[in-house]
């Protein structure tokens, strides 16, 4: 519990980083080389606590293997935006397409078939 609060905190930090570097707000408080590094670190922490956590989530084990996946990629994409490496919006457009597709994810598709379907009554 301690390390979603952690991660929570990192990934508002993030956030705000995030703001300078693609909205360009605040660029007048923060530089925005230590905008990019704060931004990368914190995020880097932020989806490991998550990642070290994701498995006591409420949602289906499906759902969080395949949003956190897409997570993953995403940030990878902006750091090769951030960067300005070649092929950024394509990792960043997968990313983004991994994470749409989790939302779609059927949870019965994860859970186990009972063989006692038929029994009405299992008290037998």
């Amino acid at each position: 519990m301690i390390l979603k609060r952690f991660a929570s905190i990192f990934f508002a930090i993030a956030f705000l980083m995030g703001l300078v570097l693609f909205a360009g707000v605040g660029r007048s408080y923060i530089t925005v080389g230590t905008a990019k590094i704060i931004f990368l670190s914190s995020g880097a922490i932020a989806l490991l606590f998550n990642l070290l956590t994701f498995k006591s989530g409420k949602s289906d084990p499906g759902f969080n293997f395949v949003f956190w996946l897409g997570s993953i990629i995403l940030f990878i994409g902006l750091i090769f935006f951030i960067m300005h490496w070649p092929y950024a919006y394509y990792i960043f457009m997968a990313g983004m397409l991994t994470v749409g597709i989790s939302f779609f994810i059927n949870p019965k598709l994860f859970q186990e078939k009972s063989s006692k379907d038929d029994i009405l009554d299992d008290s037998l």
